[in-house]
């Protein structure tokens, strides 16, 4: 039986059964428990909290399930992937607000010259494609992450003019594709029905 924390993340299907965002486990009980939820299972089987309760409880005495509990002083209850919010509306957005971290998120923490992964944030800089001074716009396909050396190197001046060649063309991310770059691959294995459900995989590793 494995233990784990309130902050680990669910996956959150509107009332289409398509995923519309993430959030972690501890809002994901609260839903559970206010009735606003149901758990929702791969065969896509939506279960009560009471239910959950009832089918946790047959389980929690298997010692070789692999199932990941949660518990309290008064139940276990084993922790979901996803929830369905039966009244719940909202179709998954379809553009990402443009920010140094999203950027960076799309980028992978990679400059975009040079290949390098970029953990120490010191090392980040932010480089226009067009030089602003060129009338480049601070736009998603204009822009990338790039490290402190490529940048200087670039200066004033185009990729071309520098000598220098991006990875990619930066283009204006898919939130849903955005948001699967900060969870385990773990998590998109076991979420997986659901995001080919949702189309989100569909261009992507499954």
């Amino acid at each position: 039986m494995i233990k784990t924390s309130l902050q680990e993340k669910v996956l959150v299907l509107n009332k289409f059964y398509q995923a519309t965002q993430i959030t972690t486990l501890q809002r994901a009980i609260c839903h559970l428990v206010k009735g606003t939820a149901k758990v929702i299972t791969p065969d896509w089987t939506t279960h009560t909290f009471e239910e959950w309760i009832k089918i946790s409880k047959f389980y929690e005495n298997g010692s070789s399930t692999g199932l990941t509990f949660i518990r309290s002083p008064s139940i276990s209850l084993i922790v979901p992937e996803a929830i369905y919010l039966p009244y719940f509306e909202s179709l998954p957005q379809n553009e990402v607000v443009f920010s140094r971290q999203n950027l960076f998120l799309r980028d992978q923490f990679t400059c975009q010259y040079c290949g390098k992964l970029l953990k120490n944030p010191k090392e980040r800089t932010i480089d226009h494609v067009i030089p602003k001074s060129r009338g480049g716009k601070t736009v998603w396909t204009n822009v990338v992450l790039c490290c402190k050396k490529c940048n200087l190197k670039k200066g004033n001046r185009t990729p071309d003019e520098a000598g220098l060649k991006l990875l990619k063309i930066p283009r204006t991310p898919r939130w849903q594709a955005l948001i699967l770059e900060e969870f385990p691959k773990h998590k998109k294995e076991k979420w997986k029905v659901f995001l080919n459900f949702a189309g989100i995989l569909e261009n992507d590793e499954a």
